[in-house]
């Protein structure tokens, strides 16, 4: 299934999840601490636009910066819509 035009810069939990290999609610936790910016849809759909995902990912709180640094490269450009 296609993504609406509307949807183009949008990601949601789910794909974010999926694509870094992360649980879910790692990524439900983010948003509900205010450190990944997100649109809620209904109370448990959620979506981040591209711009967001990026600053978060660039600059995330100290907290979790080893984390996210762990992360895969290559799903991040994936999910960023970035050319390798």
């Amino acid at each position: 299934m296609s993504k609406k035009l509307t949807d183009i810069d949008n990601c949601n939990c789910h794909e974010i999840a999926s694509i870094l290999s992360l649980n879910l609610s790692t990524v439900r936790r983010w948003i509900k601490r205010g450190w990944l910016k997100a649109n809620g849809r209904s109370p448990k759909h959620y979506q981040i636009r591209t711009w967001h995902l990026e600053q978060f990912l660039e600059n995330p709180p100290q907290k979790i910066k080893k984390r996210i640094a762990a992360l895969d490269t290559k799903s991040i450009n994936y999910l960023l819509r970035r050319k390798a």
